[in-house]
């Protein structure tokens, strides 16, 4: 009898296989390709649970024409 299949992300398949990319560029790279899956609805959106990607989309307040202090600064 053949054992249950566990369930595989296949977003974490995701992997740069050519080249010399650096780190950066290579997280860049499959962040691309898992948007591209999951727009195109070959994968399922990750849980609306997940505290991570709920804090990266909540609305930030905005930065521009904000004045910047160095405290460092003697």
């Amino acid at each position: 009898m053949a054992e249950p299949q566990t369930e595989i992300d296949p977003l974490t398949q995701i992997r740069v296989e050519a080249g010399n990319a650096s780190p950066d560029l290579a997280a860049a790279a499959i962040a691309v390709v898992a948007g591209m899956l999951r727009e195109g609805g070959a994968v399922d959106e990750l849980p609306a649970d997940d505290g991570w990607r709920n804090s990266i989309l909540m609305p930030r307040k905005p930065i521009a024409g904000l004045d910047w202090v160095n405290s460092l600064r003697q």
